[in-house]
């Protein structure tokens, strides 16, 4: 963009000044302000909030899980080892309920007696226990 353009000098300060006039004007900007920040204050700050991971297993291999079930029946897994895996009700129930995946899998749902979740794919046999606590 010409100098002209930005309605102001080649060095761009005149456009920084017209910013500054309307609004209050950090040199290191509002996300360089909040890294800084946040690498000064001590350890993970999502590590105290975050909620504690649950023994989970997929397919039988005991794999660290967090979930999270929203109001409108949707469920939320992340694995500890990286990917997190959305589900969303397509046929409420209990304890039998249908889900699909974000990559367009069908899963049942079967809450147990003790409040487990075991979450089963009939096309391909996958399963997926994820414990109440």
């Amino acid at each position: 963009m010409h100098s002209s353009q930005m309605g102001g000098r080649a060095d761009g300060r005149a456009g920084r000044q017209r910013f500054r006039a309307g609004r209050s004007w950090h040199p290191c900007g509002t996300l360089g302000c909040a890294l800084s920040l946040a690498m000064l204050l001590p350890g993970p700050i999502s590590a105290g909030q975050a909620a504690p991971w649950k023994d989970c297993s997929f397919n039988d291999r005991s794999i660290p899980c967090r979930d999270h079930h929203a109001a409108d029946g949707s469920v939320r897994i992340v694995w500890q080892d990286g990917p997190v895996m959305r589900f969303r009700l397509i046929q409420p129930g209990f304890p039998l309920s249908i889900l699909r995946d974000s990559l367009g899998g069908r899963w049942q749902r079967q809450v147990l007696a003790q409040g487990n979740a075991v979450f089963v794919n009939q096309a391909n046999g996958n399963r997926i226990v994820v414990p109440l606590r």
